[in-house]
Order: structure tokens, then sequence, then C-alpha cells
């Protein structure tokens, strides 16, 4: 375990840097916060290849709130990866959570492709989501109905942002996240097809709810943008398009909302 006793040490920089997405695709590495996630994390990487690349962490922080003395044992007994422990003020200037929980993991970010697809599992696909809670829901939703694949066409905010990680509450640890951009759209959409896989798109454009038909062949879900829905280049790929059936009072639900609907109906029928 290594001290660090200044603000400006240049491992506290470079995890401060990682707050910026600029630098998280420059490394290729992001950091995960809070005691519930970095114990998942080290469950883990006993379990199976996991690739942390170090901790840091405050014991004054975790000696003062629930489960801090837990992990703080766990640490102790920890050699195969880089620990960094610091005071309560050094951590609070690396991470922007309001108040931590003092302790964080850096890790690289994952490098999958279409051809790393489970195919025994549905797919989410996300075009030009922008708000970070909703994508953190959705992640998380699609972790709880078992769809472990999530693709992020250009334009979708960046998962691997703290907020966004926050609203996953760990299940980013259990899906693949796969990123495409626009000019690979049209050869990836064809891969998945080939794969058996149904693409649904909603939209309020169309007059087809969802029912337990659209459930008889795997299906690859897209969600569109909060304001604009689906792209019309996205539209033109699906093979449907369904709504869900709601009270005319309302012209449409939160986008996190509509995806926890429907990825409840395809687990309920499958």
């Amino acid at each position: 375990m290594e001290n660090i006793t200044s603000k400006s040490n240049q491992k506290i920089k470079y995890i401060k840097s990682l707050n910026e997405r600029k630098f998280r695709q420059k490394y290729s590495q992001y950091y995960l916060e809070g005691i519930k996630v970095v114990n998942e994390l080290l469950d883990m990487y006993n379990q199976r290849a996991i690739d942390i690349l170090s901790i840091a962490c405050s014991y004054d922080i975790l000696n003062r709130i629930n489960g801090g003395a837990s992990i703080i044992n766990r640490l102790e007994k920890i050699d195969n990866f880089e620990i960094l422990n610091m005071d309560s003020d050094i951590f609070k200037t690396i991470t922007d959570t309001v108040s931590p929980q003092g302790i964080l993991a850096v890790l690289n970010i994952p490098k999958n492709n279409i051809d790393n697809i489970n195919i025994d599992t549905n797919i989410l696909i996300l075009d030009k989501l922008q708000d970070a809670g909703n994508v953190g829901t959705i992640i998380r939703t699609a972790d709880s109905f078992n769809v472990k694949t999530i693709i992020c066409l250009e334009g979708t905010t960046d998962i691997f942002s703290p907020k966004v990680l926050r609203s996953t509450m760990a299940s980013i640890l259990r899906v693949n996240v796969i990123f495409i951009n626009n000019n690979e759209l049209t050869e990836s959409i064809n891969k998945i097809k080939n794969m058996g896989y149904n693409i649904i798109g909603t939209s309020l454009q169309t007059d087809k709810y969802i029912s337990k038909n659209i459930f008889k062949k795997k299906c690859a879900f897209v969600v569109g943008n909060e304001a604009n829905g689906i792209s019309e280049e996205v539209i033109k790929k699906c093979d449907n398009l369904v709504k869900i059936p709601m009270s005319s009072s309302v012209e449409s639900l939160n986008v996190a909302c509509a995806t926890s609907i429907i990825l409840y109906e395809q687990f309920k029928n499958n």
C-alpha cells in the first residue's frame, strides 16, 4: 500500500483526469466508486479474470461509514494490484461525488465488438441517448431482465462517465457494452440480423403495440434520443416498430421507464 500525502501527486492527478471523457478515451480507463461496487469487483476478481488496475481509498472516510472497516480488512490482504491510501481531503479532489464513500477502483474499458455478442440473450441498442441518469437506469434495467449486450450508437452519452456509472449500481460489470460509429452502422445491423435477431424499434409513429408475438424471435430493442426518438436512418433498419399502450392523457413516457416496460415484457414472455 502506498500512502499519498499531496494533491499534486501524479497518481492523484491521473485518477482525477478520468472524470473527463477525453482522458477516459485517451487512456481507455475509467473508475468505479463506492463500497458496494468495489466489494463486488473484489468478489469478481477472485472468481474470474477482471482487470483491476488500482484502488484508491481513504481510511479516514472508510472508518466513519458502514461497511468501511470490512473493506479495509479486505484491502489489507491484497497484494495483486496497487492500493493508494490518502486522507479525506485528497480523496475528495479526485471524485465528483458530493459525499464520497472513500474508495474507488480504476479499470480498463472493455473492448467488445459485434462478434462477441452472446447470441443466447436479447440486445438493447441505444440511439443517441443523452441523459446520464436515463442511460444508467437503462443499463441497470437491462441487467435485471437478462439483457447482457448493450450497443451504443454514435451520439450516445459516455457510458463510462461517473454519473452514468453511479446510476448503474454495479450493473455495468455484468453487461457487455459495444460502441458503433456511423460508418459501421449498416454492417453491424446486418450482422445482428444474420445472427437471428429481430430489430424492434420503439416509436410513437406506429399503430403496432408491444405484444407477446414480437418476442417469438430473439430481439434487439432500439430506444432513441429523449427528445427526438430513433433516428430516421435507424428506423429504416428496424424489422418492426412498436409502442406501449397507455392513457391518451399522456403523450409519451420517459425513455428509461419505457425501456423498463419493454424489457419486462420480453423477460416475462421468454
